[in-house]
């Protein structure tokens, strides 16, 4: 279907699933080089606690749906949650720039920027994701901090696209 869909903007089959291949590639190298790496950090030096909390999590819902799949990924609150902390804390691309296409309006909780049409835009995600205005104690691993009424925080957690909860 993607490939179908990729002819009906004029590019081919055969380049669309090259870029496919690049970008699974790109994005699994990209998760194992930096980002398995912090997420690992962080959780081994959350404590036993958190170690316990996440095996009994994952050990009852992988055993409930007989395996690792979507559906008991989706299951795993507190996993999710630790892997959202570990994006927040330690952005694996924390550098994001472009050319605005339109006039954009940028608000902080004290101000407003005027970015034009065709001016540069750069962002520093932490500035976002560590905003102690939004996350208590921002430089701290929290890893249930998205749990319950902390999944109102989500929408503060920003990636290169976008916010999460877009």
């Amino acid at each position: 279907g993607i490939l179908d869909e990729s002819e009906k903007y004029g590019i081919t089959r055969d380049e669309a699933c090259h870029n496919l291949v690049f970008l699974a590639g790109f994005s699994a190298y990209g998760g194992t080089k930096v980002l398995f790496p912090a997420l690992i950090k962080w959780v081994g030096a959350a404590g036993e606690d958190l170690h316990r909390q996440l095996a009994h999590e994952i050990r009852t819902v992988v055993k409930e749906e007989g395996g690792v799949t979507v559906s008991a990924l989706n299951k795993m609150s507190l996993t999710k949650s630790v892997v959202y902390e570990a994006l927040r804390i330690e952005p694996p691309v924390p550098f994001q720039y472009g050319k605005a296409r339109e006039d954009v309006v940028i608000s902080s909780h004290d101000s407003s920027f005027l970015i034009e049409k065709g001016e540069m835009i750069f962002g520093y995600q932490p500035f976002a994701t560590k905003d102690p205005k939004v996350f208590d104690n921002p430089e701290e691993f929290v890893g249930d901090r998205f749990l319950g009424d902390g999944e109102r925080l989500l929408k503060y957690v920003y990636w290169s696209n976008g916010r999460e909860t877009d």
